[in-house]
């Protein structure tokens, strides 16, 4: 399949909503944000059960003063708390966050092809997904600061940046090798992350312990700046290290897999197939250890690690496959009514996925932090998590009453103004179809793009 080509100067067309919008000269033509009535379901359920995943995959880093082992976990949970350890170390860890840049990558594709078929050239394409992830880093510089350490937002949107300048219009082959080659630094990140809890505590009682406690709102703060520091000096290792799952999302993005995801029955169940056993197998040795059951030491810890990385992108690839895999399979059986209120519920979640992920800090961060109400000090496991699944729902709720109103979430109300000026900012009409019906219904070519 080829890369997504440059397109040729066309004379302006028509505005609509959500139609391209011609520049005052009449020359510089874009494509404005896709409205909701011509979304495609299988990204946007996919990205808001994503949602869910990071939701509980980040819960432990609001846990405090608790010794943790190997995958950030205390090692003197509940049973409760073991219970829970298992089920995230094996579907949520190490698979979330990939399975979200994949979605991301995907995105960048189809804003670039939206553009494309309204007839901008390739540098007026181009301008409108650098200013949209530029924005993207800005929210997340912004999120880091001011709420919370493990923000995604800024690495995804300095990744966007280097995709759309390097990356999106590669060649297939071009994405093979370098997706293959990133997976060491992938590896390494993932092992980073898995062993550090096991690696021994280095005690700092020097005179700037106090000021950076994180049990005072400046200390907090003050670890947040380090942490925005450092991120901008490891920025093209971290950028690297995503480097995988974005172009398996580009990839799948330039075949139409999710949006057509009838046409890719055959793909989509191998996937399936293949990626879950490897997932859940390459998941428990630290899991194992993680849950107490096999003393690895550090040693072990490392290549567990390494293994529970490598092979949740296995898992993060399947479970988007999966969701293909339903919502084609269902279509194939001749249900082409409207998609049910749950699954309605969670795809309104993944198309206002930028203001639910900055929601669940606005929840998440003064409940649980020091500097806050702390009740995060001395939890377990299971009680970060059933706060991650309540935030969650809370956030699916704030959707949903989004979309009855035909109202996209206020991030990206503002992301679409900063994009593509005041205009895209307002709301959608309420759709007239539910996202999610065949494209062959409606008449149009439906797009996966935020």
């Amino acid at each position: 399949m080829d890369a997504v080509p440059a397109a040729s100067a066309s004379p302006p067309v028509p505005s609509a909503p959500g139609a391209p919008a011609a520049s005052a000269a009449g020359r510089a033509v874009t494509a404005g944000p896709l409205p909701a009535r011509e979304r495609s379901l299988v990204p946007d359920l996919a990205r808001g059960l994503a949602l869910l995943g990071i939701a509980l995959a980040n819960s432990p880093s609001h846990i405090s003063g608790r010794e943790v082992g190997p995958g950030g976990k205390p090692v003197d949970g509940s049973t409760a708390d073991r219970v829970v350890d298992v089920l995230v170390g094996v579907f949520v860890d190490n698979r979330a966050f990939p399975m979200f840049t994949l979605l991301l990558a995907y995105g960048l594709v189809v804003i670039a092809r939206r553009q494309e078929a309204a007839g901008a050239p390739w540098p007026t394409a181009r301008a409108v997904l650098l200013r949209r992830c530029a924005w993207l880093a800005a929210f997340g510089a912004a999120h880091l600061l001011l709420l919370f350490e493990g923000d995604i937002l800024l690495p995804y949107g300095v990744l966007g940046l280097v995709l759309v300048l390097l990356v999106l219009r590669a060649r297939d082959r071009v994405l093979v090798v370098a997706g293959s080659a990133s997976l060491l630094v992938y590896a390494a990140f993932a092992t980073l992350d898995g062993v550090a809890g096991a690696l021994p505590d280095a005690e700092d009682q020097g005179p700037g312990a106090a000021l950076l406690s994180e049990t005072t709102v400046l200390g907090a703060f003050l670890q947040r700046v380090v942490g925005l520091a450092s991120y901008l000096v490891l920025s093209p290792v971290v950028v690297l290290s995503f480097l995988a799952p974005a172009a398996i999302g580009i990839l799948l993005a330039r075949r139409r897999v999710l949006e057509r995801p009838g046409e890719h029955l055959p793909l989509l169940r191998r996937i399936v197939l293949l990626g879950f056993p490897v997932s859940v197998l390459g998941s428990l040795p630290l899991v194992l250890a993680s849950a107490g059951a096999w003393d690895a030491g550090v040693p072990g810890a490392v290549l567990a690690a390494g293994l529970h990385g490598l092979t949740g992108l296995a898992g993060a690839v399947a479970f988007v496959a999966l969701v293909g895999w339903v919502v084609a399979a269902r279509s194939a059986r001749g249900l082409d009514a409207p998609p049910r209120a749950a699954v309605r519920a969670v795809a309104a979640v993944g198309e206002r996925s930028l203001t639910c992920y900055l929601l669940q800090s606005v929840v998440m961060v003064p409940l649980l932090a020091p500097w806050a109400l702390g009740l995060g000090a001395g939890a377990g496991t299971a009680r970060v998590a059933a706060v991650a699944v309540a935030t969650y729902l809370l956030t699916l709720a704030v959707a949903v009453l989004l979309a009855r109103a035909g109202r996209p979430g206020p991030a990206e109300q503002l992301l679409r103004r900063l994009t593509y000026g005041p205009a895209a900012s307002r709301a959608d009409p309420p759709a007239d179809q539910q996202p999610g019906q065949p494209a062959e219904r409606q008449g149009r070519v439906r797009s996966a793009a935020t």
